[in-house]
């Protein structure tokens, strides 16, 4: 039988890989240092997979077939974008396998892919993390920004279903589960649905497929010259800091969320959130510590919530003395 043994849900950010704090005073420093102090607690549980829940940003999914939910179950493969790994990533095959079929033993019905593309929706925090890349990864896409969206309620159970399926698996392992996105912020439409993106736009987002790597290098051009200018991004820290504190106060809150609220107060990219109800759902416990940062220049609120199972009290005190609460 399975374990999860931790859960960590934290934003990601392409600036955060392509333009990173270069002083303990720039922007994004702290936020950078609180997930170290998350990261050395999360090796010390020793795990033997993680399984990450995040978005995809118009790179591997299109509107050709939109899925709420998609799990790599044989191969899984980096796009490298901003700065992030590329290419193939071990996968837990065998875990892979049971939460598919366990979720859908319980009323679920993701999609599956036997050769799933990620881009830094979930790869930038995995290499965060796990920078060595060798912990076996569970790819869980979760569809945060291209309506019609799940909402935050069935994310939740979708991550529920999935902490049953791994503690019900007849894997062995030590499980870390990861809910990657948001916090606030305003990033360019990849809705379909929305009248202000261009018709090119568009058309991409339904069949774009075949051209990602052909307009690739200007996608990340852009958003390199939009780091180099020191320019900012929107975000709304109140709303962040409000998240964290509730949500510590009662992981369930990710379940009541509303997605037109969340939108209006925190920008459609705040959507995002939905990977950590997922991740909340699956640990299925408490939420310990919380750490946050506003980084208009990463255009994002970058924040970060975890718990883990200790080892021992030691550990647990360790733990909690490396990171910061909201």
């Amino acid at each position: 039988m399975a374990t999860v043994v931790g859960c960590v849900a934290l934003s990601h950010s392409p600036v955060w890989s392509i333009a990173p704090p270069a002083t303990p005073d720039s922007p994004g420093a702290r936020f950078a240092a609180a997930v170290e102090q998350v990261r050395g607690a999360a090796v010390e549980l020793r795990p033997d997979a993680v399984v990450v829940f995040g978005p995809d940003h118009a790179r591997n999914l299109f509107y050709d077939l939109m899925p709420p939910f998609c799990i790599g179950a044989e191969k899984v493969h980096s796009v490298g974008d901003y700065g992030t790994v590329s290419g193939e990533l071990p996968l837990a095959a065998g875990l892979a396998r049971a939460i598919f079929d366990g979720v859908t033993g319980q009323g679920f019905d993701p999609a599956i892919s036997l050769d799933l593309g990620i881009d830094h929706g979930l790869t930038q925090v995995y290499g965060k993390l796990f920078p060595a890349l060798d912990l076996p990864i569970v790819p869980v896409i979760v569809n945060a920004g291209c309506p019609p969206l799940p909402s935050f309620r069935r994310c939740f159970d979708f991550g529920r279903a999935v902490g049953r399926a791994i503690e019900a698996s007849a894997d062995p392992a030590r499980v870390l589960v990861v809910g990657s996105g948001g916090m606030s912020h305003w990033p360019n439409s990849i809705s379909a649905e929305d009248p202000g993106i261009t018709p090119e736009w568009r058309d991409f987002l339904i069949h774009g497929r075949p051209r990602v790597n052909e307009l690739e290098p200007a996608r990340q051009s852009k958003t390199r010259e939009l780091a180099e200018s020191e320019a900012t991004g929107q975000i709304n820290p109140g709303w962040d800091r409000s998240l964290l504190e509730r949500v510590l106060a009662d992981p369930e809150v990710m379940a009541g969320l509303d997605g037109e609220d969340v939108e209006t107060a925190a920008g459609h990219g705040a959507g995002e959130v939905r990977t950590w109800g997922a991740a909340v759902g699956a640990w299925g416990g408490p939420l310990a510590w919380a750490a946050y940062e506003p980084v208009p220049s990463w255009i994002t609120g970058m924040g970060v919530v975890a718990s883990f199972v200790p080892q021992s009290q030691d550990q647990l005190e360790a733990a909690a003395a490396g990171m910061s609460r909201a």
